[in-house]
């Protein structure tokens, strides 16, 4: 299953509350990466959160994962969890 996560630096964090842990949050994402469970990455343009696209076997192992990562273990970080179904919307082009 693919499972979209929108985190987001919370709103007032201090940039200085954030930035030492900008490495070891790389670092877990690099980790989820090298195993399978992170797809993609992407900042959003004003840097203040990230899209990740994940895929696990069920919905407990993303939520799991998130929960671990440093800036959201530091209470600097939210994360909303969006599970993905594929589109069936191309069938309708095909019906008779």
């Amino acid at each position: 299953m693919q499972v979209l996560v929108i985190a987001r630096v919370i709103a007032g964090t201090a940039i200085e509350k954030v930035l030492p842990l900008v490495k070891p949050e790389a670092a877990k994402v690099w980790e989820y990466y090298a195993a399978d469970l992170v797809r993609t990455v992407h900042y959003f343009a004003d840097n203040s959160g990230a899209v990740l696209l994940f895929e696990a076997s069920n919905l407990e192992a993303v939520n799991s994962a998130v929960t671990q990562l440093p800036m959201v273990q530091a209470g600097v970080l939210q994360c909303e969890v969006i599970p993905l179904a594929p589109y069936t919307g191309i069938a309708e082009l095909f019906a008779k």
